[in-house]
């Protein structure tokens, strides 16, 4: 992936985080607005922590954490032999979780969560989450699948990353 279509996709990913969160916390009241019932819901709800709203009310860890994390992103796709699209897009998809979710943290102190699975009854399921969420852990699936699924020959150009 090169790196305009590399930057086209995070700026696309980042917008669809920043206004979907922008549009749920307007418009979608506190008790939160069914989509599939009786499972999924849009429920607003903000986390000052990090996953599963760990280490509460500590946003300059993860303020610290976010920005590490975009210049290693940075660094690594433009070290990453360009043919390997698996890990580009897995890059790309994890630096516009990290940039939205840092965006949230610089602005608001908390990151803007709303993606809602619960049972029946509304237990939650699952910590609710965002597209930011959403597009890290898409990333660390890609990467996963990369790393551990079935071994392709080298794309044509791709420098080879198997050990001498």
């Amino acid at each position: 992936m090169r790196a305009p279509v590399f930057y086209l996709a995070v700026a696309v990913l980042v917008a669809c985080d920043q206004v979907s969160k922008a549009i749920v916390m307007r418009y979608v009241p506190e008790s939160g607005r069914p989509i599939l019932e009786p499972f999924f819901s849009l429920t607003p709800t903000v986390n000052s922590g990090g996953a599963f709203s760990l280490l509460q009310a500590r946003n300059w860890v993860f303020v610290t954490v976010a920005v590490i994390a975009i210049g290693a992103l940075v660094y690594a796709f433009h070290t990453v032999p360009q043919p390997d699209r698996l890990l580009s897009a897995s890059l790309a998809l994890a630096l516009a979780g990290a940039i939205g979710n840092l965006m949230d943290r610089a602005q608001f102190g908390h990151v803007r969560d709303f993606f809602h699975i619960h049972t029946v009854s509304g237990q939650t399921l699952w910590p609710i989450f965002n597209v930011a969420d959403s597009a890290i852990t898409v990333a660390i699936l890609l990467l996963f699948i990369r790393a551990f699924g079935p071994h392709r020959k080298p794309e044509p150009g791709a420098q080879s990353q198997e050990p001498a």
